[in-house]
Order: structure tokens, then C-alpha cells, then sequence
């Protein structure tokens, strides 16, 4: 069973993403990776915090949607840019929530070894994250 706490403080009441469905999308994605004991923290940041952990972390001083960070043996933490995923749910045509959705998930499947650096990660990785969120 995969557990999440999730610091949402930076978003506002109707922005906040509902617990129901953070469960959910925790059972389907513990389903498909067969995850049994996992712990992660979910935090909303803002684009100057993410763009510092990405350039501190990765390298890369650019702001980005979603970092993931493994912790402990079964733990981990994703950072999540609400601005960021504004901005993508409004460029793609879908609502935010799908959105948080779909980079909670991803930042989980990078927490259990799953990467897009080459091609054929990137085709394996962006499969199981397409079955996932059919489930939902």
C-alpha cells in the first residue's frame, strides 16, 4: 500500500486536491507496481522553489512541473508546481485536478525506477503511465 501526506498550504480551498481521489490514484498506481510498503510526502511549491531544486538536484536552471526524490529504502517525496500545472492543464485543454493527476503519477512511477531518458524508457514508462490513468 503506497501512503501520502500531501502539503497543499499553498493552494486555496477550491484549488486543493480532493483525498478521495489522491487515494484512488494511490491504490491503482500500488496495484500496478505491485508496491506493498511505500510512504511518500506530496508538496505544492511555488516556480522559484522548484526551479532551485532543479538546478541544485539536476542541473537544470529552468522551472519544471514535477521533481521526484527517493528517500529511505521505501520512501520518497514529489515536488509539484502549481503554477506549472496551471499553466500545462490550460495548454493541453483539460482541468487541473487531471492534471495534479497525472504528475502525481508520474513522480511516482519515477520513485519506483521508472525513467524517459532514452526512447525506450520513455515508451515503457509513458505506457504504464497511460494505463494508470485509464484506470481512473
Amino acid at each position: 500500500m503506497i501512503r501520502a501526506e500531501m502539503n497543499q498550504t499553498l493552494l486555496k480551498g477550491g484549488e486543493q486536491f480532493p483525498q478521495a481521489k489522491l487515494e484512488k490514484l494511490l491504490r491503482v498506481v500500488g496495484r500496478f507496481v505491485k508496491e506493498k510498503n511505500y510512504e511518500v510526502s506530496i508538496a505544492f511549491v511555488n516556480n522559484k522553489t522548484i526551479r532551485f531544486a532543479n538546478r541544485v538536484y539536476r542541473g537544470k536552471d529552468s522551472v519544471t512541473d514535477v521533481l521526484s526524490f527517493s528517500l529511505e529504502k521505501n520512501s520518497g517525496e514529489i515536488l509539484i508546481s502549481y503554477s506549472q500545472a496551471k499553466k500545462q492543464a490550460k495548454e493541453v485543454g483539460h482541468g487541473i485536478r487531471e492534471e495534479i493527476s497525472f504528475l502525481i503519477v508520474h513522480g511516482l512511477l519515477h520513485l519506483f525506477g521508472h525513467d524517459h531518458e532514452t526512447s525506450k524508457e520513455t515508451k515503457k514508462m509513458f505506457a504504464l503511465q497511460t494505463k494508470i490513468l485509464n484506470q481512473l
